[in-house]
């Protein structure tokens, strides 16, 4: 069923995050940072398409030599950091029914701030969606340990109140990763919306679930992965 679909990848970059700032596409293994992401997409069995979404002319031009589309540069008003995900989505999706008549059944959200991804995983994603028919499924790291927050009294608590137990038996806690791979319905994307009523998640606990480029150390640790020769993208 799934190949009889329309599956759209949308990779959102702005020109002024730190990865793409001044023209300047950050650089992991002798490639630039976009490559990794657009060559996971591309290793794909089941995405038909994969646009980049930027407002900067000089991503375009990356991401059109890594064999990714970049037909439209995105207006101003939607290229702040207060613009919400939902909302740059959308306008990838619409401007491309407006302009170019084409539908999407699903789409895909793929950050470039995950550069590592375990082969396979976003056909995983999709057939999980497909497969228990749900509005969205994202990646997250699954993690078996004692989590604390301070409450509204500034008091410590447990996330889940428990007596000490072996690690095994605590119940797992996820932690969404949106950026590694999220699986949408099209027409939920429509509404400028990500996550729809019937929720669905991907565990991961694969070292490249420990690898953001928004945390000071993730580039440390692809840069690290990669030498270590970690699997080629899919």
């Amino acid at each position: 069923m799934a190949e009889r679909l329309e599956v759209l990848a949308i990779i959102p970059i702005r020109g002024g995050d730190p990865e793409a700032r001044h023209g300047c596409m950050l650089t992991l293994g002798q490639k630039p940072i976009l490559a990794y992401t657009i060559e996971s997409a591309r290793a794909s069995r089941l995405i038909t398409r994969i646009v980049v979404s930027t407002d900067d002319a000089d991503v375009v031009r990356v991401a059109r030599q890594q064999g990714a589309e970049a037909p439209f540069l995105r207006p101003k008003e939607l290229s702040s950091q207060d613009v919400s995900l939902g909302r740059v989505l959308q306008h990838a999706l619409l401007w491309l029914e407006e302009r170019e008549g084409y539908r999407a059944d699903l789409v895909v959200l793929l950050e470039i701030t995950h550069p590592i991804r375990p082969p396979g995983l976003i056909d995983r994603v999709i057939e999980v969606l497909l497969a228990e028919q749900l509005d969205s499924v994202f990646v997250a790291r699954e993690e078996r340990h004692e989590f604390w927050y301070f409450n509204a009294r500034g008091a410590l608590e447990r996330v889940q109140p428990s007596e000490d137990s072996p690690r095994q038996k605590l119940p797992p806690l996820y932690k969404e990763m949106r950026g590694m791979v999220t699986v949408m319905r099209a027409d939920l994307v429509r509404t400028a919306k990500r996550l729809g009523e019937r929720v669905g998640l991907v565990p991961l606990r694969d070292a490249s679930s420990l690898v953001d480029l928004h945390d000071e150390d993730g580039l440390r640790l692809a840069e690290a992965l990669i030498n270590q020769g970690y699997p080629d993208q899919a």
